[in-house]
């Protein structure tokens, strides 16, 4: 993995650490909330958190 993906990676599981750990899994958020643009080398939340998953 080079450096930019795993900075990337590490980047998305902070921000579910943060805002997300407890409303939906890590595997989960990542597949259904996270949209990633190979060719940048970055991401986007797709769903604003909210009180309803």
């Amino acid at each position: 993995m080079g450096k930019p993906i795993k900075d990337m990676f590490l980047s998305i599981a902070e921000q579910w650490d943060k805002y997300w750990k407890d409303k939906v899994g890590l595997y989960d958020f990542i597949h259904e909330y996270v949209e990633i643009n190979d060719d940048r080398r970055t991401y986007i939340i797709k769903k604003k958190k909210s009180g309803k998953l």
